[in-house]
């Protein structure tokens, strides 16, 4: 791997001098450049690596929270199916509840109803016998009043008594 001393170690490299060989400056411009490059390479190559890390630790991070999320959304969905459950059997027992009610109510509305039919043919049954003495009633005073009628129209005056003086019946007379 390359590393600061490595590229320092070219830095300080040098050949041999041998006739026919290449121009000492130009291995040495050479070689400089190819160390400076080197060293770029390896700060960008740390930065990279720096930079690497950076996302590892937040991709752990991200993953952290994926995991809490999903979690907390098998939770919510396990919650809102228990209480979807919770709910359709309340109401289920509220809509048995009130069909129970409904009847008993119903079963109250029908016993009361006869028993106010029972009521009112028996007041219906007890205003006809009454009316029925009454009339008869009413038809023995019509049938006396016409009896007093009658005596009335056949009533004759009695004789006047006689006048002082007047010759009369005594009692001895026939």
């Amino acid at each position: 791997m390359i590393d600061q001393q490595r590229i320092e170690e070219l830095r300080q490299l040098e050949f041999s001098k041998v006739f026919r060989g290449y121009d000492p400056r130009e291995v040495d411009d050479l070689v400089a450049r190819v160390a400076q490059e080197m060293s770029e390479l390896l700060l960008a190559c740390r930065t990279q690596s720096d930079r690497i890390s950076d996302l590892e630790v937040e991709f752990g991070a991200l993953k952290e929270k994926e995991s809490v999320l999903s979690d907390t959304l098998l939770s919510a969905q396990k919650i809102a199916d228990t209480v979807r459950s919770s709910a359709r059997s309340e109401a289920e027992q509220i809509v048995r509840d009130a069909a129970l009610s409904a009847k008993e109510i119903a079963s109250r509305a029908e016993d009361r109803r006869i028993r106010l039919e029972e009521w009112f043919a028996r007041a219906r049954e007890e205003w006809l016998l009454e009316l029925a003495r009454i009339r008869g009633e009413v038809q023995a005073l019509f049938e006396s009043l016409e009896r007093f009628e009658d005596r009335w129209h056949t009533m004759a005056l009695p004789p006047s008594p006689p006048a002082p003086g007047e010759p009369g019946r005594h009692s001895g007379e026939t």
